[in-house]
């Protein structure tokens, strides 16, 4: 029977809706799947490329050997083929991953490339161990796969991947902000003076990514006398050398070339001008510069190469036998400007820098902030493998260059370099799948091991850098989108005293939420991308590399067209302020006329737009104007990777959507869609935002009427909504993880702002709409307390489970009983038998068994020893084993691991946590019954919550007034109530102009109002109540409504802690600390204060010792000794020797009077003992005097 035409509309919209929430899930994971893609089609094999061979030669022989990696690759991941008889299906799958606590790992294989002088080359595959693949990357399973097959793979019908799964954990790279690629930067910083004497506080410096994304950071520091220095690090250690040799080492060009290009941003008819840089100081500083080379007698470019080889042939690796010169090329092509591959293109860029450094050191251009967005960029977690690719690669050859040079060093003749078998047995001394493994740790622990500097800014020692990655919580779907999104500055900057690099400054508009950041340690170094922010990637829409080439070319071939002057040495007197310099990705292109700039920018932004044009459309085209002081003009183009973009709309030519970055954004007229000029009447922007809510991130987004509350309940709601009791995954049934928080009875919020359906969220709920009343009603609900309606959380308010998992692999335990074989099983002897109502007979649990504290859950038995190992449950709290499953590796092998899933119910008990989406926060206080609660006059309806007024005036949360009225205004339409931040009415988005607004309805305030008037109800949200207690009505109208209230995860039951006597240390006898261990909480003297001002002396005695660390001791009342007696044998009461283990204790003897007559019982802390013992070993001895009554008893 086919279906109606209104069923038929229902599943497409169903349809829509479903292929919309896979779409916008995979936008909000693709910067990481598609640096990922990169990484494994093309960055593996560019990080081959970008290693040198290694070279050996045998002087015997007169033979030389070059060894080289070739085209590695990274396959999808298999399952164990050590019998792949075993399964019909050899894809491993990340299912089974979780499941089992595996790796979703692929094979990771290169070729190795020998060749003996100049004969044929020989190549042999070489595994390089295995890697951890990335979900819904290239080379995963799951890619391509529709909802249809991802509900099959028992996988989430809008799973977007973007992590790895590392022993059964989903963990993904952080983003991380670094200094954007190929962009000068003068910078101001004290600790530049300490590398040495003449050195200051100035420098420029330059990030340079190579093709394989490696990088290094050249710097050039500004001297006292006026010269200039050049710097980069090789192996985290910085080399220095005068910037006059790296100038004459890079081209043949003459002294006075260089005096007039280095003094060509001072023209003293353009002295005093807007954008003038230049003062008389720059001649005296070229001809330091020079002078310095005359000084060391270098006066050709071939004499400058050959003094930079021979003081860096120790330090490079394989130049021992070339010749200096070529050293020196190395260096230079190899540390200096890497992302330039002509010398020329070197030396103009160093020119840039220079004349940039001299116009800051005079004062005549601003320095940069280097913490500002518009100097930054994001290191993609696909970079980031494909540096590590590189480093670990290249380590493995150079450990292989030095296995066969010392051999070849130590046995000369009987070592042949031309025996392939031999130099392969020799090679095999340096695993090589010792590379998958480094890979798989960096992803388990976050810590990158690496013996070369990869200049990122995170805290660890000389070797290891920590913090690269973490796991992808679903604690609710909140919080796990939000780690795709989510930026660090770096974890090196958490240990600075310096707020200056948490700062939220204004070039972050449009690309950082300004709300959305953590507080605490993390605060402004932990931000999110905004909802519009992109970052470029590498590869097309269609998964093509980006021709860059070709790009660079199109781009130059569009500037001369618009008059730009191509860069040549014999061009001078072209610098600011008539002429503009223009930098493409870090490569001085030429100058364009200042005249003609601004045309020139118009020009290649209407380009941009453009589809039929080859300029690409996320361009950034920043063009910095001249300014007295401000900062060094220029155009600065840039199409790289790993940019962050947003759109906005133009306002000439066409109008259409325009890409822009953060450095542009800076020096663009962008006007707000409020329509006000904000005071700037004579600027016509040429720009506009799409929308307000533009610059939020997805989070703070979904907060209603953010506009209307103090920012730091923003701030709160978008961490409390990370905390939140939801709806984590709909395929929870499958999953392992090892512990999960789900509300039982979830709800839409009937006031939702745009983000909330243009995201999808109700396909992961996290609250319930509530009635919410606002009055003083008892004592319970003072400060931050609430009461609970105690019939509402009967009927399922905010319900919630937990589901813990516990994991047995019986191959740890083999390994921890000497190879004794373990299986599961239940023990079938006599003691045993109490077990058979949890467990069945092949030791595990049933499912559904209800399980308390010390019930068992799972039996292994020992085959060889016959006993029987009981896992029990830890906790007192009642759990049902909600899922068991059998982890094996094939059937021809006995079961080695159980997953067993346990299930705690939770009801809303006091002292949990809850939550509006305002941040307003409260502990529930009491679970009020329903009869004693007050009811309305209208409907005679009873709150589910009622919260104390005092929580408004200070945190000023009008967003949560206007939910309550608006939420009960839908509630009443029978519509979902659009609460859309910067939204002044219901009949618009965005009014621009206030007469209008009023003309179309006024507030919002007064349309919910005639709503709400139209029902019956009052007009202000207010309702006449009368007490369930007394059946009164009182005194004042209370405001009630319905808001959409989350429970968090912080629940009484997970933290309270009590004890009398328990665990304590062996050693002071004190209590342990902790929940888990059953330790005690810390009572400190503030506490001991406030039992002594109440005069509770026994409760204080109770607590403090009798049920601490209630010792009683020996004193000898004669001598006053604490230490003095010892318990001796009968057999040796005479003397002072030591008790024997298992001896009879009969006597205690002082050993100071030699007598046991004076020894006394004495009660006490046995922190006092411990004192005691502390001060005899500073020899210094505490006495006791016993009193006559304690004597006498």
């Amino acid at each position: 029977m086919g279906l109606s035409k209104v069923e038929q509309r229902i599943k497409q919209k169903e349809r829509v809706q479903e292929l919309g929430a896979a779409a916008v899930a995979r936008r909000l994971v693709k910067p990481h799947i598609d640096s990922f893609d990169y990484f494994v089609e093309h960055g593996l094999q560019q990080s081959a490329l970008g290693i040198r061979p290694i070279e050996l030669f045998q002087s015997a022989t007169n033979c030389r050997l070059r060894i080289w990696i070739e085209r590695p690759s990274i396959s999808p991941p298999l399952k164990d083929d050590r019998d792949k008889t075993q399964f019909l299906d050899q894809r491993l799958r990340p299912l089974e991953c979780r499941q089992s606590g595996i790796t979703y790992k692929g094979q990771f294989s290169a070729d190795i490339c020998y060749q003996w002088n100049d004969q044929a080359v020989m190549r042999f595959s070489t595994s390089f161990g295995q890697v951890p693949v990335m979900v819904k990357s290239s080379i995963c399973h799951l890619r391509g796969a529709d909802r249809n097959k991802l509900i099959a793979c028992k996988e989430e019908a809008s799973e977007a991947g973007g992590y790895f799964i590392c022993n059964g954990n989903e963990r993904i790279i952080r983003m991380l902000l670094v200094t954007k690629r190929n962009h000068v930067v003068a910078i101001r910083r004290n600790s530049y003076k300490n590398r040495g004497p003449a050195y200051t506080d100035i420098a420029c410096l330059i990030r340079c990514v190579r093709p394989d994304q490696s990088s290094v950071t050249v710097r050039v520091y500004y001297m006292q006398y006026g010269g200039a220095t050049l710097a980069f690090s090789y192996r985290r250690q910085e080399f220095l050398i005068p910037v006059g040799i790296i100038l004459k080492a890079l081209s043949h060009t003459q002294d006075r070339e260089i005096f007039e290009l280095l003094s060509s941003i001072y023209d003293e008819n353009n002295s005093g001008k807007r954008g003038a840089v230049g003062t008389q100081l720059v001649v005296q500083r070229a001809q330091i510069i020079l002078e310095e080379v005359r000084r060391v007698g270098l006066f050709t470019r071939l004499q400058c190469l050959e003094y930079i080889g021979e003081r860096f042939r120790a330090i490079l690796e394989g130049v021992e036998d070339q010749p200096a010169a070529a050293v020196g090329e190395r260096v230079i092509e190899d540390h200096i400007f890497v992302h330039l591959e002509t010398s020329l293109d070197k030396f103009h860029l160093l020119i840039f820098m220079l004349q940039k450094l001299f116009a800051v050191a005079d004062h005549t251009a601003a320095p940069d902030n280097v913490d500002a967005i518009q100097h930054q960029e994001i290191l993609l977690p696909g970079h980031v493998l494909t540096m590590y690719a590189k480093d670990r690669m290249q380590d493995w050859l150079g450990k292989v260059r030095r296995v066969l040079a010392k051999e070849l060093e130590d046995k000369p003749n009987e070592f042949d370099l031309q025996d392939v078998k031999k130099v392969q047995k020799l090679m095999d001394k340096v695993p090589s799948t010792s590379i998958g493994k480094r890979f798989e740790y960096l992803l388990n622990t976050g810590n990158l091991a690496s013996k070369h500097s990869l200049e990122l800014m995170q805290v660890g020692s000389c070797s290891e850098s920590t913090g690269y990655t973490i796991v992808a919580e679903r604690l609710n779907y909140l919080r796990y989108i939000s780690h795709f999104r989510s930026v660090h500055r770096g974890a090196y900057f958490q240990s600075l005293r310096t707020t200056t690099v948490r700062k939220l400054l204004p070039e972050s508009w449009g690309f950082l939420c300004p709300v959305h950041t953590p507080d605490g340690t993390p605060c402004g170094l932990l931000n999110h991308l905004t909802v519009s922010c992109e970052i470029t990637s590498d590869m097309e829409a269609n998964g093509v590399l980006r021709d860059y080439l070709s790009m660079r070319k199109e781009i130059v071939s569009v500037l001369s067209s618009y008059g730009m002057v191509s860069v040549s040495p014999g061009l001078a007197h072209c610098a600011p302020p008539s002429h503009v310099p223009v930098l493409l990705d870090g490569r001085v292109v030429g100058y364009v006329e200042a005249s003609r700039i601004v045309s020139v920018v118009m020009g290649i932004r209407l380009l941009k737009v453009l589809r039929s044009s080859d300029i690409p459309a996320d361009l950034e085209v920043a063009y910095v104007p001249c300014t007295f002081a401000g900062p060094y003009p220029g155009l600065f183009l840039s199409i790289g990777p790993a940019r962050m973009v947003r759109p906005v709309k133009q306002l000439f030519g066409e109008q259409s959507v325009e890409m822009i970055g953060p450095l542009e954004q800076v020096y663009m007229d962008i006007s707000c869609p409020d329509g006000i000029d904000n005071g700037w009447e004579d600027v016509s922007p040429t720009h506009m935002e799409i929308s307000p809510m533009a610059m939020l991130s997805i989070v703070a987004g979904l907060t209603p009427w953010s506009d209307h509350n103090q920012s730091p309940r923003n701030m709160y709601q978008c961490q409390m909504g990370k905390q939140t009791m939801g709806f984590p995954a709909q395929t929870i049934q499958y999953r392992a993880d090892n512990k999960l928080y789900r509300l039982q009875t979830p709800q839409t919020p009937l006031a939702r702002t745009l983000r909330h359906t243009e995201y999808h969220m109700d396909e992961f709920p996290t609250g319930t709409n509530a009635i919410v009343a606002v009055l003083s009603y008892t004592g319970y609900d003072m400060e931050d307390a609430m009461i609970i309606n105690k019939s509402s959380m009967e009927r399922g308010l905010c319900h919630g489970q937990i589901y813990k998992t516990e994991t047995i692999d019986l191959s740890r335990l083999n390994k921890k009983a000497d190879g004794f074989n373990n299986k599961f099983a239940r023990h079938t002897q006599l003691m045993y038998h109490s077990h058979a109502k949890f467990l069945d007979i092949d030791g595990l649990p049933y499912v559904g068994q209800r399980l308390k504290g010390d019930d068992p859950y799972c039996s292994v038995l020992n085959t060889m020893t016959g006993r029987a190992k009981v896992f029990k449950v830890k906790n007192s709290e009642t759990a049902v084993v909600d899922y068991v499953a059998a982890v094996g590796t094939g059937p021809k092998e006995p079961l080695q691991k159980v997953t067993i899933r346990l299930r705690q119910e939770r009801n809303p008990v006091i002292g949990d946590k809850f939550s509006s989406r305002h941040g307003q926060k409260g502990i529930c206080s009491q679970l009020w019954p329903d009869i004693d609660m007050p009811f309305s006059h209208v409907t005679g309806m009873r709150p589910d919550i009622i919260i104390n007024p005092h929580a408004f005036p200070s945190r000023m949360t009008i967003g949560m007034l206007l939910e309550s009225m608006a939420a009960k205004g839908g509630a009443l339409e029978g519509k979902f109530v659009d609460a859309t931040p910067f939204k002044y009415n219901l009949s618009s988005s965005s009014d621009r102009d206030s007469v209008a607004r009023e003309q179309k309805g006024g507030t919002l305030i007064d349309e919910y109002g005639d709503i709400l008037r139209a029902h019956g109800f009052n007009y202000h949200g207010t309702e006449v109540m009368y007490s369930g207690v007394f059946g009164t009505e009182l005194v004042c109208e209370i405001f009630i409504g319905v808001v959409y209230y989350q429970r968090l995860r912080h629940m009484v039951s997970d933290k309270f802690q009590v004890r009398s006597r328990g665990p304590v240390n062996p050693v002071t006898q004190q209590p342990v600390k902790g929940r888990s261990a059953g330790g005690g909480i810390r009572f400190g003297e503030m506490e001991r204060d406030s039992l002594l001002a109440h005069g509770a002396a026994y409760l204080l005695h109770d607590r403090m010792h009798t049920c601490s660390d209630y010792h009683i001791g020996s004193v000898c009342s004669n001598c006053g000794s604490l230490i003095a007696p010892m318990a001796v044998s009968q057999a040796k009461a005479g003397h002072t020797h030591l008790l024997a283990v298992g001896a009879k204790r009969n006597k205690e003897v002082c050993r100071y009077c030699n007598s046991g007559k004076w020894i006394e019982k004495v009660a006490m802390p046995f922190a006092f003992r411990y004192l005691t013992s502390e001060l005899a070993a500073m020899n210094v001895k505490l006495n006791l005097k016993v009193s006559d009554e304690l004597r006498n008893t």
